[in-house]
Order: C-alpha cells, then structure tokens, then sequence
C-alpha cells in the first residue's frame, strides 16, 4: 500500500507474534543465567565457609571473612542464607558430604575399608594442614556453642562416619556391640588428630606418637577375632 508516496509496510499479527517470542525467549534466557549465578554464588559460599570453618572453627571466622574468600558481598550471603547459623550448618553438611563421599568411595574400592579411614583420619600431613581434614575435628567444641541446627548437621556427620567405620569392621552376630565399636573408632580418630595438632607446634613427636599409637589400638580393636 502507498501512502504519502512511500510503501508502507503492512504489520500483521505474524510479525507481532515473533517479536513476543524474541523477547520472551530472551527474558527466559536472562532468568537461566541469573539462577545458573545465583548457584553459582551458593555454591562459593559453602565452599569458603567450609574450607574457613576447618581452618579457624566457626566462633573464629566471621562473615565478612567468608565473604571476602567467596569475592561476594555480605548482600549476597543474605540471599541464600538468613544468617550465620543457618550458612553454619548448611556448610558443615556441605563439608562432611565432600569428605566423607571420597574416603567412602575409596574405602569401598579397596579390600583394607579400615586402612583407608585411618591414612585418612591419622595422616601427619592432613594434621598440618588445617584447611584439610575432617570437620568433625575442627568444629567439635565450636558446634556446642552454635544452634540447634548447626548441632543436627554435627551429629548427622558424626552418624555417617560411624556407619562408615561400621562397614568396615569384621562381621558380628551383634548389630549393638558393632555399633558401639564404631562410636569408639570414631571418638579416637577425631581425638587423637585434635590433640596431635594441639600439640605439634611444642612437641612434634609426641604429636608423631598419638597418632600411631591410635592407630595401633584401633587396628588391634577392629581386627577380626
């Protein structure tokens, strides 16, 4: 159709219909990327909660040292968390899940499932490094002092290392007395690497000493009889 001497051109219900399509595939697109972030964001807050609760215990590290070792704001953390207590015990979950997956992986790989706990658990090398390790040592007296959901995500790691070891004792006609040892497996390992990083900084090989002799009496209580 001419009009005023030019063409004018039609705009039909076809050319409306993908112009909504264009742009409701791009707000689609935005919200994709915005959730795939805000993952993202959760995920590096977990990860720097975890990794400072083990170095410095949970009374020791606070919010805007999690923030800065995520690269996020404090804004940020209250997005996803209502405050420290709740990132506490999400990222003690978050860090016995991470753990205690690859030892159990490798345990259930080898034929020595005890051996693979105690290199795990008594390693020197772990016991001086306190970004590594199992949080049930870093966090043991800290998580007496925090919320009743930060202790829950404390006994939940401490249920599944203790069924862990389980797995890993001999077989035995009493399900109670199997489960027993494993609570007393689990006690010593985290006390021996908790008094060994005590005191390796005044007396390495007494540090040297707790570990083995641990684990000499571990090997001895959970060998079959």
């Amino acid at each position: 159709m001419l009009f005023g001497g030019y063409r004018r051109r039609s705009y039909n219900d076809s050319d409306h219909n993908q112009k909504l399509s264009s742009t409701a595939s791009s707000r689609v697109f935005a919200m994709k990327v915005t959730k795939e972030q805000a993952q993202q964001n959760r995920q590096a807050l977990l990860d720097a909660a975890a990794a400072l609760f083990k170095e410095r215990g949970i009374d020791g590290t606070g919010v805007a040292d999690i923030c800065q070792q995520a690269g996020l704001t404090q804004g940020a953390l209250y997005k996803h968390f209502s405050d420290k207590q709740d990132l506490a015990a999400q990222a003690l979950a978050h860090g016995f899940g991470q753990g205690f997956g690859r030892v159990k992986q490798a345990s259930e790989r080898s034929d020595h499932a005890m051996a693979t706990y105690l290199d795990s658990y008594l390693n020197p090398k772990v016991r001086d490094d306190m970004t590594r390790g199992c949080p049930l040592v870093s966090t043991a007296c800290d998580a007496g002092r925090q919320s009743e959901a930060v202790s829950r995500s404390f006994r939940d790691g401490f249920t599944e290392l203790r069924a862990g070891i389980e797995a890993a004792l001999p077989a035995s006609s009493d399900p109670q007395q199997r489960q027993a040892l494993a609570s007393t497996l689990v006690a010593a390992l985290v006390g021996a690497m908790a008094i060994s990083r005590g005191v390796v900084k005044a007396d390495q090989a007494l540090a040297d000493e707790v570990l083995q002799q641990v684990r000499a009496v571990v090997e001895g209580l959970s060998a079959k009889r």
